[in-house]
Protein backbone atom coordinates (compact mmCIF):
# COMPACT_ATOMS: atom_id res chain seq x y z
CA UNK A 1 0.00 0.00 0.00
CA UNK A 2 0.98 3.68 -0.21
CA UNK A 3 2.56 4.72 3.13
CA UNK A 4 0.33 6.93 5.25
CA UNK A 5 0.87 8.56 8.65
CA UNK A 6 -1.36 8.00 11.65
CA UNK A 7 -2.12 11.71 11.63
CA UNK A 8 -3.39 11.44 8.05
CA UNK A 9 -5.52 8.43 8.99
CA UNK A 10 -6.96 10.37 11.92
CA UNK A 11 -7.89 13.22 9.60
CA UNK A 12 -9.31 10.96 6.86
CA UNK A 13 -11.48 8.97 9.28
CA UNK A 14 -12.41 11.92 11.55
CA UNK A 15 -11.11 9.86 14.44
CA UNK A 16 -9.37 10.63 17.72
CA UNK A 17 -5.74 9.59 18.12
CA UNK A 18 -4.60 8.36 21.53
CA UNK A 19 -1.08 7.50 22.58
CA UNK A 20 -0.23 6.17 26.05
CA UNK A 21 -3.82 6.80 27.04
CA UNK A 22 -3.79 10.48 26.10
CA UNK A 23 -5.07 12.45 23.14
CA UNK A 24 -2.27 12.99 20.65
CA UNK A 25 -2.37 15.77 18.05
CA UNK A 26 0.90 15.06 16.23
CA UNK A 27 2.09 11.63 15.23
CA UNK A 28 4.31 11.02 12.21
CA UNK A 29 4.39 7.22 12.49
CA UNK A 30 4.02 5.79 8.98
CA UNK A 31 1.81 2.82 8.23
CA UNK A 32 2.85 0.65 5.29
CA UNK A 33 0.35 -2.17 5.66
CA UNK A 34 -3.14 -2.76 7.06
CA UNK A 35 -4.67 -5.95 8.42
CA UNK A 36 -8.24 -6.77 9.42
CA UNK A 37 -7.38 -10.37 10.34
CA UNK A 38 -5.12 -11.15 13.31
CA UNK A 39 -4.13 -14.42 11.62
CA UNK A 40 -2.42 -12.32 8.95
CA UNK A 41 -0.86 -9.65 11.15
CA UNK A 42 2.59 -8.45 10.06
CA UNK A 43 4.84 -6.45 12.40
CA UNK A 44 4.35 -2.72 11.95
CA UNK A 45 0.86 -2.87 10.45
CA UNK A 46 -2.29 -1.01 11.40
CA UNK A 47 -4.90 -3.40 12.76
CA UNK A 48 -8.47 -2.39 11.94
CA UNK A 49 -11.03 -4.12 14.17
CA UNK A 50 -14.06 -4.63 11.94
CA UNK A 51 -17.53 -5.52 13.19
CA UNK A 52 -19.88 -7.80 11.25
CA UNK A 53 -23.15 -9.59 11.84
CA UNK A 54 -21.40 -12.65 13.24
CA UNK A 55 -18.07 -11.30 14.50
CA UNK A 56 -16.40 -8.44 16.34
CA UNK A 57 -12.66 -8.18 15.79
CA UNK A 58 -12.29 -6.01 18.90
CA UNK A 59 -12.12 -9.36 20.71
CA UNK A 60 -8.72 -9.94 19.07
CA UNK A 61 -7.03 -6.63 19.92
CA UNK A 62 -4.71 -8.26 22.47
CA UNK A 63 -3.60 -10.78 19.85
CA UNK A 64 -2.89 -7.96 17.37
CA UNK A 65 -0.73 -6.18 19.97
CA UNK A 66 1.10 -9.41 20.81
CA UNK A 67 1.88 -9.91 17.12
CA UNK A 68 3.44 -6.41 17.04
CA UNK A 69 0.84 -4.37 15.22
CA UNK A 70 2.10 -0.78 15.21
CA UNK A 71 -1.27 0.85 15.82
CA UNK A 72 -4.99 0.14 16.25
CA UNK A 73 -8.05 1.56 14.53
CA UNK A 74 -11.00 0.71 16.76
CA UNK A 75 -14.43 1.89 17.87
CA UNK A 76 -13.93 1.62 21.60
CA UNK A 77 -10.82 2.79 23.43
CA UNK A 78 -8.73 -0.16 24.54
CA UNK A 79 -8.65 0.37 28.31
CA UNK A 80 -5.96 -2.13 29.22
CA UNK A 81 -2.41 -0.89 29.51
CA UNK A 82 -1.42 -0.21 25.94
CA UNK A 83 1.70 1.52 24.64
CA UNK A 84 0.74 1.65 20.99
CA UNK A 85 -1.32 4.37 19.29
CA UNK A 86 -5.07 3.95 18.96
CA UNK A 87 -7.37 5.79 16.56
CA UNK A 88 -10.96 5.77 17.79
CA UNK A 89 -13.68 6.09 15.12
CA UNK A 90 -17.47 5.76 15.03
CA UNK A 91 -17.43 2.89 12.53
CA UNK A 92 -14.34 0.89 11.60
CA UNK A 93 -15.95 -0.54 8.46
CA UNK A 94 -16.58 2.96 7.11
CA UNK A 95 -13.10 4.04 8.19
CA UNK A 96 -11.61 1.21 6.11
CA UNK A 97 -13.47 2.54 3.09
CA UNK A 98 -12.30 6.10 3.78
CA UNK A 99 -8.64 5.02 3.85
CA UNK A 100 -9.15 3.04 0.63
CA UNK A 101 -10.76 6.06 -1.05
CA UNK A 102 -7.76 8.19 -0.04
CA UNK A 103 -5.42 5.56 -1.52
CA UNK A 104 -7.33 5.55 -4.78
CA UNK A 105 -6.86 9.33 -5.07
CA UNK A 106 -3.08 8.99 -4.78
CA UNK A 107 -2.62 7.01 -8.01
CA UNK A 108 -3.13 7.50 -11.74
CA UNK A 109 -4.07 3.86 -12.18
CA UNK A 110 -6.83 3.08 -14.66
CA UNK A 111 -9.55 1.48 -12.56
CA UNK A 112 -11.96 -1.02 -14.14
CA UNK A 113 -15.09 -1.94 -12.15
CA UNK A 114 -17.09 -5.05 -13.05
CA UNK A 115 -20.50 -6.20 -11.86
CA UNK A 116 -23.29 -8.51 -13.03
CA UNK A 117 -25.49 -11.34 -11.80
CA UNK A 118 -23.04 -14.04 -12.89
CA UNK A 119 -19.62 -14.33 -14.47
CA UNK A 120 -18.14 -11.33 -12.60
CA UNK A 121 -15.17 -13.29 -11.33
CA UNK A 122 -14.58 -14.96 -14.70
CA UNK A 123 -14.63 -11.61 -16.52
CA UNK A 124 -12.34 -10.14 -13.86
CA UNK A 125 -9.85 -12.98 -14.29
CA UNK A 126 -9.99 -12.77 -18.09
CA UNK A 127 -9.54 -9.00 -18.03
CA UNK A 128 -6.64 -9.17 -15.61
CA UNK A 129 -4.96 -11.87 -17.74
CA UNK A 130 -5.11 -9.56 -20.76
CA UNK A 131 -4.03 -6.39 -19.00
CA UNK A 132 -1.09 -8.06 -17.22
CA UNK A 133 0.46 -8.43 -20.65
CA UNK A 134 0.22 -4.67 -21.17
CA UNK A 135 1.24 -3.21 -17.80
CA UNK A 136 1.38 -3.74 -14.03
CA UNK A 137 -2.06 -4.94 -12.98
CA UNK A 138 -3.79 -5.85 -9.73
CA UNK A 139 -7.24 -7.37 -9.34
CA UNK A 140 -9.75 -8.49 -6.75
CA UNK A 141 -8.52 -11.55 -4.86
CA UNK A 142 -10.92 -14.46 -5.39
CA UNK A 143 -14.40 -12.90 -5.09
CA UNK A 144 -13.81 -10.38 -2.28
CA UNK A 145 -16.22 -7.94 -3.87
CA UNK A 146 -18.20 -6.44 -0.98
CA UNK A 147 -17.82 -3.35 1.25
CA UNK A 148 -14.81 -5.00 2.92
CA UNK A 149 -13.17 -6.79 0.02
CA UNK A 150 -13.23 -3.81 -2.36
CA UNK A 151 -11.39 -1.45 0.05
CA UNK A 152 -8.84 -4.16 0.88
CA UNK A 153 -8.09 -4.54 -2.84
CA UNK A 154 -7.72 -0.77 -3.30
CA UNK A 155 -5.31 -0.60 -0.37
CA UNK A 156 -2.90 -2.76 -2.40
CA UNK A 157 -2.60 -0.03 -5.03
CA UNK A 158 0.83 1.45 -5.64
CA UNK A 159 1.82 4.27 -7.95
CA UNK A 160 3.44 1.92 -10.47
CA UNK A 161 0.18 0.04 -11.13
CA UNK A 162 -1.16 0.79 -14.59
CA UNK A 163 -4.45 -1.10 -14.21
CA UNK A 164 -6.69 -2.33 -11.39
CA UNK A 165 -9.60 -4.69 -12.09
CA UNK A 166 -12.15 -4.51 -9.28
CA UNK A 167 -15.17 -6.77 -8.93
CA UNK A 168 -18.25 -5.20 -7.30
CA UNK A 169 -20.92 -7.46 -5.85
CA UNK A 170 -24.25 -6.65 -4.25
CA UNK A 171 -26.95 -8.28 -2.16
CA UNK A 172 -29.02 -5.15 -1.57
CA UNK A 173 -29.66 -1.74 -3.19
CA UNK A 174 -26.95 0.87 -2.50
CA UNK A 175 -24.23 -1.80 -2.01
CA UNK A 176 -22.60 -0.95 -5.35
CA UNK A 177 -23.23 2.77 -4.89
CA UNK A 178 -21.04 2.61 -1.77
CA UNK A 179 -18.18 0.62 -3.31
CA UNK A 180 -18.19 2.50 -6.62
CA UNK A 181 -17.90 5.82 -4.78
CA UNK A 182 -14.75 4.46 -3.13
CA UNK A 183 -13.42 2.91 -6.34
CA UNK A 184 -14.06 5.87 -8.71
CA UNK A 185 -13.59 3.72 -11.84
CA UNK A 186 -12.55 4.95 -15.26
CA UNK A 187 -14.36 2.02 -16.89
CA UNK A 188 -17.50 0.29 -15.59
CA UNK A 189 -19.04 -2.91 -16.98
CA UNK A 190 -22.35 -4.70 -16.34
CA UNK A 191 -21.88 -8.29 -17.45
CA UNK A 192 -25.46 -9.56 -17.32
CA UNK A 193 -28.69 -9.55 -15.32
CA UNK A 194 -30.40 -12.68 -13.99
CA UNK A 195 -32.67 -13.63 -11.10
CA UNK A 196 -30.10 -13.58 -8.30
CA UNK A 197 -30.01 -12.27 -4.70
CA UNK A 198 -33.75 -11.70 -4.90
CA UNK A 199 -34.05 -11.74 -1.11
CA UNK A 200 -32.51 -8.26 -1.28
CA UNK A 201 -33.71 -7.08 -4.71
CA UNK A 202 -37.25 -8.65 -4.85
CA UNK A 203 -37.31 -9.02 -8.65
CA UNK A 204 -35.14 -8.83 -11.76
CA UNK A 205 -35.91 -5.12 -12.25
CA UNK A 206 -34.54 -4.55 -8.75
CA UNK A 207 -31.38 -6.43 -9.73
CA UNK A 208 -30.99 -4.25 -12.85
CA UNK A 209 -31.53 -1.06 -10.85
CA UNK A 210 -28.89 -2.09 -8.32
CA UNK A 211 -26.33 -2.95 -11.01
CA UNK A 212 -26.99 0.44 -12.63
CA UNK A 213 -25.32 2.03 -9.60
CA UNK A 214 -21.93 1.12 -11.08
CA UNK A 215 -22.41 3.77 -13.80
CA UNK A 216 -23.07 6.48 -11.21
CA UNK A 217 -19.38 6.49 -10.24
CA UNK A 218 -18.06 7.13 -13.75
CA UNK A 219 -16.39 10.47 -14.58
CA UNK A 220 -17.72 12.41 -17.57
CA UNK A 221 -14.92 11.03 -19.76
CA UNK A 222 -15.34 7.47 -18.48
CA UNK A 223 -16.44 4.39 -20.40
CA UNK A 224 -19.61 2.37 -19.80
CA UNK A 225 -19.74 -1.19 -21.12
CA UNK A 226 -22.85 -3.37 -21.09
CA UNK A 227 -24.22 -6.65 -22.40
CA UNK A 228 -26.52 -5.95 -25.36
CA UNK A 229 -28.15 -9.35 -24.86
CA UNK A 230 -29.82 -8.03 -21.68
CA UNK A 231 -32.83 -5.74 -22.06
CA UNK A 232 -32.17 -3.07 -19.46
CA UNK A 233 -30.22 -0.53 -21.53
CA UNK A 234 -33.04 2.10 -21.47
CA UNK A 235 -32.89 2.08 -17.66
CA UNK A 236 -29.09 2.20 -17.52
CA UNK A 237 -28.72 4.87 -20.20
CA UNK A 238 -30.37 7.45 -17.93
CA UNK A 239 -27.31 7.30 -15.65
CA UNK A 240 -24.96 8.36 -18.45
CA UNK A 241 -24.42 11.59 -20.36
CA UNK A 242 -21.03 12.23 -21.95
CA UNK A 243 -19.42 8.86 -21.22
CA UNK A 244 -18.20 6.61 -24.03
CA UNK A 245 -20.49 3.60 -24.50
CA UNK A 246 -19.47 0.12 -25.69
CA UNK A 247 -21.81 -2.83 -26.03
CA UNK A 248 -21.01 -6.52 -26.50
CA UNK A 249 -23.19 -9.39 -27.65
CA UNK A 250 -23.30 -12.93 -28.93
CA UNK A 251 -25.21 -11.46 -31.89
CA UNK A 252 -24.23 -8.97 -34.60
CA UNK A 253 -25.94 -5.98 -32.99
CA UNK A 254 -23.23 -4.39 -30.88
CA UNK A 255 -19.78 -2.79 -30.77
CA UNK A 256 -18.07 -6.09 -29.96
CA UNK A 257 -19.59 -9.42 -31.01
CA UNK A 258 -18.80 -13.03 -31.89
CA UNK A 259 -19.41 -15.12 -34.98
CA UNK A 260 -18.34 -18.51 -36.36
CA UNK A 261 -18.75 -20.08 -32.90
CA UNK A 262 -17.53 -23.65 -32.42
CA UNK A 263 -17.80 -25.44 -29.05
CA UNK A 264 -16.57 -28.86 -27.94
CA UNK A 265 -15.84 -30.60 -24.64
CA UNK A 266 -12.43 -28.92 -24.36
CA UNK A 267 -13.38 -25.29 -24.98
CA UNK A 268 -14.51 -23.01 -27.78
CA UNK A 269 -13.40 -21.01 -30.79
CA UNK A 270 -14.99 -17.93 -32.31
CA UNK A 271 -14.26 -14.85 -34.39
CA UNK A 272 -14.13 -11.60 -32.41
CA UNK A 273 -15.45 -8.52 -34.24
CA UNK A 274 -14.76 -4.97 -33.02
CA UNK A 275 -14.02 -1.50 -34.47
CA UNK A 276 -10.28 -2.34 -34.54
CA UNK A 277 -10.83 -5.41 -36.73
CA UNK A 278 -11.43 -9.15 -36.49
CA UNK A 279 -9.45 -11.97 -34.90
CA UNK A 280 -10.03 -15.62 -34.05
CA UNK A 281 -10.10 -16.50 -30.35
CA UNK A 282 -9.47 -19.93 -28.79
CA UNK A 283 -10.90 -20.20 -25.27
CA UNK A 284 -10.00 -23.13 -22.99
CA UNK A 285 -13.32 -22.82 -21.11
CA UNK A 286 -16.63 -24.60 -21.53
CA UNK A 287 -19.92 -23.02 -22.54
CA UNK A 288 -21.51 -20.25 -24.59
CA UNK A 289 -21.67 -18.06 -21.49
CA UNK A 290 -17.87 -18.05 -21.28
CA UNK A 291 -17.73 -16.72 -24.83
CA UNK A 292 -19.94 -13.87 -23.61
CA UNK A 293 -17.60 -13.40 -20.64
CA UNK A 294 -14.64 -13.29 -23.04
CA UNK A 295 -16.43 -10.64 -25.13
CA UNK A 296 -16.90 -8.59 -21.96
CA UNK A 297 -13.19 -8.80 -21.10
CA UNK A 298 -12.22 -8.05 -24.69
CA UNK A 299 -14.50 -4.98 -24.69
CA UNK A 300 -12.62 -3.62 -21.68
CA UNK A 301 -9.27 -4.24 -23.37
CA UNK A 302 -10.49 -2.72 -26.64
CA UNK A 303 -11.63 0.41 -24.79
CA UNK A 304 -8.02 0.73 -23.59
CA UNK A 305 -6.62 0.23 -27.12
CA UNK A 306 -4.95 -3.06 -26.20
CA UNK A 307 -3.77 -4.76 -29.43
CA UNK A 308 -6.02 -7.58 -30.62
CA UNK A 309 -3.05 -9.96 -30.70
CA UNK A 310 -2.53 -9.51 -26.95
CA UNK A 311 -6.23 -10.20 -26.36
CA UNK A 312 -5.99 -13.34 -28.48
CA UNK A 313 -2.89 -14.82 -26.83
CA UNK A 314 -4.03 -13.91 -23.30
CA UNK A 315 -7.43 -15.57 -23.64
CA UNK A 316 -5.88 -18.67 -25.18
CA UNK A 317 -3.65 -19.12 -22.12
CA UNK A 318 -6.31 -18.60 -19.45
CA UNK A 319 -5.90 -20.83 -16.38
CA UNK A 320 -8.89 -23.00 -15.51
CA UNK A 321 -10.96 -21.49 -12.72
CA UNK A 322 -11.49 -23.80 -9.75
CA UNK A 323 -15.09 -24.99 -9.23
CA UNK A 324 -16.30 -23.12 -12.33
CA UNK A 325 -17.17 -25.69 -14.99
CA UNK A 326 -13.93 -27.41 -14.04
CA UNK A 327 -13.70 -30.53 -16.19
CA UNK A 328 -12.12 -33.52 -14.41
CA UNK A 329 -11.52 -36.55 -16.63
CA UNK A 330 -11.55 -39.83 -14.69
CA UNK A 331 -10.56 -41.69 -17.84
CA UNK A 332 -11.01 -41.39 -21.59
CA UNK A 333 -14.77 -41.90 -21.35
CA UNK A 334 -15.81 -40.64 -17.92
CA UNK A 335 -15.88 -36.95 -16.90
CA UNK A 336 -17.00 -34.99 -13.83
CA UNK A 337 -17.64 -31.26 -14.22
CA UNK A 338 -17.32 -29.28 -10.98
CA UNK A 339 -19.48 -26.13 -11.22
CA UNK A 340 -20.10 -25.67 -7.50
CA UNK A 341 -18.74 -22.13 -7.24
CA UNK A 342 -22.19 -20.53 -7.24
CA UNK A 343 -25.63 -20.78 -8.79
CA UNK A 344 -28.60 -18.72 -9.91
CA UNK A 345 -31.23 -19.36 -12.58
CA UNK A 346 -29.05 -17.92 -15.36
CA UNK A 347 -25.92 -19.89 -14.48
CA UNK A 348 -28.00 -23.06 -14.02
CA UNK A 349 -29.33 -22.62 -17.56
CA UNK A 350 -25.77 -22.08 -18.84
CA UNK A 351 -24.56 -25.24 -17.08
CA UNK A 352 -27.41 -27.26 -18.59
CA UNK A 353 -26.41 -26.07 -22.08
CA UNK A 354 -22.82 -27.13 -21.40
CA UNK A 355 -23.85 -30.61 -20.26
CA UNK A 356 -26.08 -31.05 -23.31
CA UNK A 357 -22.96 -30.82 -25.51
CA UNK A 358 -21.06 -33.46 -23.54
CA UNK A 359 -20.66 -37.06 -24.73
CA UNK A 360 -22.40 -40.16 -23.41
CA UNK A 361 -24.90 -40.56 -20.59
CA UNK A 362 -25.48 -37.20 -18.91
CA UNK A 363 -26.34 -36.58 -15.24
CA UNK A 364 -27.09 -33.15 -13.80
CA UNK A 365 -26.55 -33.03 -10.02
CA UNK A 366 -28.23 -30.05 -8.40
CA UNK A 367 -28.13 -28.53 -4.97
CA UNK A 368 -30.19 -25.53 -3.86
CA UNK A 369 -29.91 -22.01 -5.26
CA UNK A 370 -29.63 -19.47 -2.43
CA UNK A 371 -31.01 -15.95 -1.95
CA UNK A 372 -33.93 -16.16 -4.38
CA UNK A 373 -36.48 -14.64 -2.03
CA UNK A 374 -40.17 -15.54 -1.73
CA UNK A 375 -40.33 -17.09 -5.20
CA UNK A 376 -37.47 -19.52 -4.59
CA UNK A 377 -39.66 -22.59 -5.21
CA UNK A 378 -40.85 -21.12 -8.51
CA UNK A 379 -37.27 -20.55 -9.71
CA UNK A 380 -36.21 -24.08 -8.77
CA UNK A 381 -39.20 -25.42 -10.72
CA UNK A 382 -38.10 -23.24 -13.65
CA UNK A 383 -34.70 -24.96 -13.68
CA UNK A 384 -36.53 -28.30 -13.58
CA UNK A 385 -38.47 -27.24 -16.68
CA UNK A 386 -35.20 -26.40 -18.47
CA UNK A 387 -33.95 -29.90 -17.69
CA UNK A 388 -37.20 -31.48 -18.86
CA UNK A 389 -36.68 -29.89 -22.27
CA UNK A 390 -32.99 -30.88 -22.46
CA UNK A 391 -31.29 -34.03 -23.73
CA UNK A 392 -29.88 -34.74 -20.25
CA UNK A 393 -30.60 -38.33 -19.19
CA UNK A 394 -30.91 -38.06 -15.41
CA UNK A 395 -31.26 -35.41 -12.72
CA UNK A 396 -30.08 -36.01 -9.15
CA UNK A 397 -30.79 -33.44 -6.46
CA UNK A 398 -29.98 -32.81 -2.81
CA UNK A 399 -31.30 -30.01 -0.61
CA UNK A 400 -34.67 -28.75 0.58
CA UNK A 401 -35.46 -26.71 -2.54
CA UNK A 402 -33.75 -28.73 -5.24
CA UNK A 403 -36.33 -31.51 -4.98
CA UNK A 404 -38.48 -29.17 -7.08
CA UNK A 405 -35.82 -29.37 -9.79
CA UNK A 406 -35.93 -33.17 -9.83
CA UNK A 407 -39.73 -33.27 -9.77
CA UNK A 408 -40.25 -30.81 -12.62
CA UNK A 409 -37.54 -32.38 -14.76
CA UNK A 410 -39.65 -35.59 -14.94
CA UNK A 411 -36.37 -37.54 -14.93
CA UNK A 412 -35.13 -36.74 -11.46
CA UNK A 413 -34.28 -38.50 -8.23
CA UNK A 414 -34.00 -36.64 -4.95
CA UNK A 415 -31.64 -37.64 -2.12
CA UNK A 416 -31.91 -36.75 1.54
CA UNK A 417 -28.23 -37.32 2.33
CA UNK A 418 -24.93 -37.12 0.51
CA UNK A 419 -23.96 -40.78 1.03
CA UNK A 420 -27.00 -42.07 -0.86
CA UNK A 421 -26.28 -39.56 -3.63
CA UNK A 422 -22.65 -40.71 -3.82
CA UNK A 423 -23.68 -44.36 -3.98
CA UNK A 424 -26.04 -43.63 -6.87
CA UNK A 425 -23.40 -41.66 -8.77
CA UNK A 426 -20.76 -44.34 -8.29
CA UNK A 427 -23.22 -46.93 -9.59
CA UNK A 428 -23.77 -44.86 -12.74
CA UNK A 429 -20.03 -44.29 -13.22
CA UNK A 430 -19.33 -47.99 -13.02
CA UNK A 431 -22.17 -49.09 -15.29
CA UNK A 432 -22.06 -46.49 -18.08
CA UNK A 433 -19.20 -46.76 -20.57
CA UNK A 434 -19.37 -43.08 -21.57
CA UNK A 435 -20.72 -40.69 -18.95
CA UNK A 436 -20.53 -37.01 -17.95
CA UNK A 437 -21.67 -35.78 -14.52
CA UNK A 438 -22.09 -32.06 -13.83
CA UNK A 439 -22.50 -30.87 -10.22
CA UNK A 440 -23.90 -27.41 -9.47
CA UNK A 441 -25.28 -25.44 -6.50
CA UNK A 442 -24.85 -22.21 -4.62
CA UNK A 443 -21.50 -21.98 -2.87
CA UNK A 444 -22.87 -22.06 0.69
CA UNK A 445 -23.96 -25.68 0.21
CA UNK A 446 -20.37 -26.82 -0.46
CA UNK A 447 -21.18 -29.47 -3.06
CA UNK A 448 -17.50 -29.42 -4.05
CA UNK A 449 -17.09 -31.89 -1.15
CA UNK A 450 -19.39 -34.31 -2.97
CA UNK A 451 -17.30 -33.89 -6.13
CA UNK A 452 -14.12 -34.64 -4.20
CA UNK A 453 -15.61 -37.71 -2.50
CA UNK A 454 -17.05 -38.92 -5.81
CA UNK A 455 -13.63 -38.81 -7.49
CA UNK A 456 -11.86 -40.45 -4.53
CA UNK A 457 -14.49 -43.19 -4.16
CA UNK A 458 -14.45 -44.00 -7.88
CA UNK A 459 -10.65 -44.25 -7.96
CA UNK A 460 -10.65 -46.51 -4.88
CA UNK A 461 -13.38 -48.70 -6.37
CA UNK A 462 -11.58 -49.41 -9.65
CA UNK A 463 -8.12 -50.02 -8.10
Amino acid sequence: MIPISLKQIQYITNGKLYYSGKLCHVNSIKICSISTDTRKITPGCLFIALIGKKFNAHSFIHEAITKRARALLIQTKYLKKCNIPQIIVKNTNIALGQIAAWTRKQVNTTIIAITGSSGKTSVKEMTASILKNHGNTISTFHNLNNHIGVPLTLLKLKKFHKYAVIELGANYPKNIEYTVNITKPNIALINNIYNAHLAGFKNISGVAAAKKEIFLGLPKNGTAIFNQDNNFWPMWKKSLSTQKIISFSMKQNSTVFASDIKINNKGSKFKLHCPQGEIYISLPLLGHHNISNALAAASIAISLNIPLKIIQTSLAKLPLLKNRLQSIRLNKYKTVINDTYNANVGSMAAAIKVLEKMPGYKIFVSGDMAELGKKNIFYHKTVGNYLYNSNINKVFSIGDLSKNISKNSKKGQHFNNSQNLLDALINKLLNKKIITILVKASRIYKLEKIVQKLIETYKNTIT
